[in-house]
């Protein structure tokens, strides 16, 4: 069963994203993924949501995060994802110059900008989920790419992808 990562700020009340969150676990449980999503754990100690969440970013294929607001733990777990070379959808809300500019020059990411969570819904729904790839677009600022038989699709643009040079 394909594994996601679910990334948010969790700490600052006021950064939190718990609809988005929300919404996004019955999405993806309802396309038949499997979700790990830290926001809905009870309380631990430092070390062990450090090893916990790590060995979750590892163990998934894909990372979704929320990043219309900085935290330092998300940017952890991007980075990570990004070393591992994980496919990471990036979900903002907001205007796109308030985004860090390392967040949007990262590889191995898609920016995809949502006002509704109806927005987020037919995104989700809209995609291969089960087939993310690292890939980058040579029509966008993309890095993601599903796979559907044996063409490869832009999530960023649609644009088709012929050529796979992961």
């Amino acid at each position: 069963m394909v594994q996601v990562y679910l990334s948010a700020p969790i700490i600052m009340k006021a950064s939190r994203k718990d609809e988005f969150c929300s919404s996004a676990v019955t999405i993806l449980e309802d396309l038949g993924l499997n979700v790990f999503a830290p926001q809905f754990l009870g309380q631990a100690e430092p070390e062990e949501i450090y090893r916990r969440d790590v060995h979750n970013v590892r163990m998934c294929d894909f990372v979704i995060t929320e990043v219309s607001n900085p935290s330092l733990g998300v940017g952890m777990e991007i980075m990570l994802a990004i070393e591992l070379v994980k496919p990471i959808l990036m979900f903002f809300e907001g205007d796109i110059d308030s985004l860090s500019k390392m967040v949007r020059g990262a590889d191995g990411k898609v920016l995809i900008e949502y006002r509704t969570l109806d927005d987020v819904e037919r995104t989700l729904r809209a995609h291969n989920l089960q087939n993310l790839i690292v890939q980058k677009c040579p029509s966008c600022n993309s890095h993601v790419a599903e796979v559907d038989d044996e063409d490869l699709k832009c999530v960023g643009c649609g644009f088709g992808i012929h050529q796979a040079t992961v």
